[in-house]
């Protein structure tokens, strides 16, 4: 059984009120929805994976979750179309669950050799991770590798994807292993896959237009939480923050542990929404 990260601290900062409305913008396994619906709220949670919305839809009827399939980045919208404004707390967990990684069959996970190189967390995407790593050029992989990875061997390792792709179409986890050669330790696999996952699923401009609209249907003196996994991704996040609006309730980010082969990095921002 996947638990969500950061489960209770994450909702803990929301401050949940019976009869609020909340919004999980990143349903998972749906861990944080329900403990925010165990203490009376209302939530409207959103999920991008077709996969995990059949999975979880039918379980959640009688719990006070609505779940509706769409990307986070329009959550103004859905929420508006749910006639879910004002809310008074909006979460963001943006890993991935364990479901996704083990069970999806789309190549998220390095472990998982004999899967397809796609990483498309919604089948509406036209542009796979294998069509990536065929197409783009070497200064493209390098800035992707760079920007959504920090990796430090990125220019050797692009130089070895782009000579293993002259000899055959890379296609599967494995094929992308042994291009990589001497570079497919752990830890180097994990941020080139989480580099390449966050590019096919335009992430970071995705994050950057659902903190916006996250400001637009959150109410006066609302909070929003999110948890993050890496370095880059929490400069992003604290920076749009700022940027909206929104006020940093505890300056010291919350930091949880985990398993060694998840993200190294995981805090949650709780911010509270003022007037300017």
């Amino acid at each position: 059984m996947h638990t969500s990260v950061l489960l209770h601290e994450a909702v803990d900062s929301l401050h949940v009120v019976p009869n609020g409305r909340y919004v999980d913008a990143t349903f998972g396994v749906g861990g944080h929805s329900r403990l925010i619906a165990e203490q009376g709220a209302k939530v409207l949670a959103l999920e991008w994976d077709s996969h995990i919305v059949k999975l979880y839809a039918d379980g959640l009827r009688n719990l006070g979750i609505a779940l509706v399939e769409a990307n986070y980045a329009n959550i103004a919208q859905i929420a508006k179309e749910k006639n879910f404004v004002p809310c008074d707390g909006i979460l963001f967990d943006l890993g991935l669950s364990m479901v996704q990684i083990r069970e999806s069959g789309r190549g998220f996970s390095y472990e998982k050799d004999e899967e397809p190189l796609d990483m498309r967390l919604n089948n509406e995407l036209r542009v796979s991770a294998a069509d990536i790593i065929a197409s783009y050029s070497k200064d493209q992989l390098y800035e992707i590798f760079t920007k959504h990875a920090e990796e430090l061997s990125a220019g050797t390792i692009v130089e070895y994807i782009v000579r293993a792709r002259t000899l055959k179409r890379i296609q599967t986890v494995g094929d992308l292993k042994v291009a990589m050669g001497e570079h497919s330790n752990v830890q180097t696999l994990a941020r080139i896959f989480q580099a390449l996952r966050m590019e096919v699923n335009n992430e970071f401009r995705n994050i950057t237009l659902a903190l916006k609209g996250s400001f637009e249907i959150l109410k006066t003196g609302g909070r929003i939480a999110v948890i993050t996994f890496h370095p880059g991704e929490d400069r992003l996040v604290k920076r749009e923050l700022a940027l909206i609006g929104f006020k940093e309730v505890h300056k010291k980010p919350i930091k949880g542990s985990y398993k060694k082969k998840f993200r190294t990095f995981s805090k949650v921002k709780n911010c509270r929404k003022i007037n300017l």
